[in-house]
């Protein structure tokens, strides 16, 4: 493979298939998306086609329960790379970390239901017993 093909990442990636959201704060715009690979400085996110890109963009990793500060290192049709600048793990419960702003922290909450509120379960149905009775 010649060289300009060779992957030039500083880090290495973990191919992953969780689910995420962009957070646009000049815009206020939530979007979801696909997280396809991770590595400590950056990921490749797949999402809907966008009509800007702006230079700061926070992901919310919703199976991890970080959020990421960063830009895009490269951008297409539904795929963009990004490179983060800053991290930090969020726990259901705890009070905002201080240097989390607070408009990432409220769209965490809203995106993961709220710190500590369990969604009570629906009712499961009822297993076949001895008082049932099928016929062929």
């Amino acid at each position: 493979m010649p060289d300009q093909y060779s992957d030039r990442r500083s880090e290495p990636r973990q191919a992953r298939d969780d689910t995420g959201v962009l957070l646009f704060l000049s815009d206020n715009q939530i979007i979801n998306c696909r997280i396809l690979d991770s590595s400590a400085t950056g990921a490749r996110v797949a999402m809907e086609a966008l009509s800007h890109i702006p230079s700061e963009i926070w992901l919310i990793d919703l199976n991890s329960q970080m959020v990421k500060r960063g830009s895009a290192a490269w951008s297409m049709a539904n795929r963009m790379g990004l490179k983060f600048n800053f991290i930090q793990k969020l726990a259901p419960g705890d009070a905002r970390p201080a240097k989390v702003p607070q408009e990432v922290y409220d769209a965490w909450l809203r995106v993961t239901n709220g710190p500590a509120q369990a969604t009570p379960e629906a009712p499961k149905p009822e297993e076949p017993g001895d008082d049932v009775l099928y016929f062929d």
